[in-house]
């Protein structure tokens, strides 16, 4: 597998919002992530091989503060280390650009994606109760202090 990791192009945001559809039940659009790309705060980087997006990482970075909004990969490229590169490079950029304090928060039965977020040093810092609909869920609250 030869993928790189690049910031998302307006080229490839129908591929990103496939991803969403495949993965989340209440899944952003082309439009909304489109309009995300015209901020100055909301970052998507994507694992890109040739002209096929494999999975993406989405965050939001204000000031010193930091919220992941999504981390998701294809069906058929997960458990291939793809969502740990996305959040070790995305770690590294919100570093590199002054984030200190990073928040997320995950749906209680995703066991895969809380030990990823706990490998990277993310701590759970609550639960948010029925934070989640379709279907109704609550969602683990974790954070993360990056040191200088």
């Amino acid at each position: 597998m030869n993928y790189k990791i690049v910031p998302l192009s307006i080229d490839f945001v129908d591929q990103v919002a496939e991803i969403e559809a495949e993965c989340f039940s209440v899944p952003f659009t082309e439009k909304d992530i489109s309009a995300y790309l015209d901020t100055d705060y909301w970052y998507f980087f994507v694992a890109k091989e040739n002209d096929k997006i494999l999975g993406y990482i989405s965050f939001t970075l204000i000031i010193d503060e930091c919220n992941i909004c999504n981390v998701a990969t294809r069906g058929e490229y997960r458990k291939l280390g793809i969502g740990s590169l996305l959040l070790e490079n995305a770690l590294s950029f919100i570093k590199e650009k002054g984030g200190k304090k990073l928040f997320l928060e995950v749906r209680e039965s995703n066991e895969g994606a809380i030990s990823l977020y706990k490998k990277f040093g993310f701590s759970v810092a609550g639960v948010s109760k029925n934070h989640y609909t379709k279907p109704l869920e609550n969602a683990i609250l974790m954070n993360l202090i990056l040191e200088d």
